[in-house]
């Protein structure tokens, strides 16, 4: 009788101890990953006329390496900022130089902004090398990004508008703070 219950015994260890396996098994497939980026592309902006100028920049999210071990398994990205900052500025003047226009967004294949917040005249002169600066206006448009990104693992960034004299040239660099969630593989 002794025996026959150690046997008993054994089995019901065994299977407690593969009930615990496959519960914690399936309780770290419930746990959600949440790490923070920062994303930042550099784009070249030579202004030859003051008419009105387009650029874009890609901020492409699967070059991050953490991101990119995650990238099909993401359940949501959150731009929690987003930032610009003139470098390597120069013009052959001392005037200051204003831009009037608009910065927006986009799925990476599309060609135009799909929306897009106004710039109220931004003193370039002024703000060139002083590190980077938000753009209080379009704040907005962060949820929209985010949503492109978590359908793209990218989004473009555009800049559209006037500058006010010409010639000059500088680096514009667009930085994305950005929290993301994922499943693990």
């Amino acid at each position: 009788m002794i025996t026959h219950m150690k046997k008993i015994g054994i089995h019901i260890l065994f299977l407690a101890f593969i009930v615990s396996v496959f519960s914690c098994d399936q309780a770290t497939d419930l746990i959600d990953i949440n790490f923070n980026t920062v994303l930042t592309k550099t784009l070249p902006v030579a202004v030859i006329t003051t008419d009105e100028m387009s650029t874009s920049v890609l901020l492409d999210a699967t070059l991050d390496n953490e991101i990119g071990k995650y990238a099909n398994n993401i359940q949501s990205y959150e731009i929690t900022e987003l930032t610009f900052a003139i470098e390597n500025y120069s013009a052959p003047t001392e005037d200051e130089i204003y831009f009037n226009g608009e910065i927006g967004f986009s799925k990476k294949n599309q060609n135009q902004a799909s929306s897009t917040c106004p710039i109220s005249p931004l003193n370039v002169t002024h703000v060139a090398g002083t590190g980077s600066f938000n753009i209080s206006t379009c704040d907005a448009i962060l949820d929209g990004i985010s949503a492109v990104f978590l359908s793209d693992n990218a989004a473009k960034i555009y800049m559209t508008g006037n500058f006010t004299k010409e010639p000059l040239t500088f680096d514009l660099v667009v930085t994305a703070k950005v929290k993301i969630t994922a499943s693990p593989l």
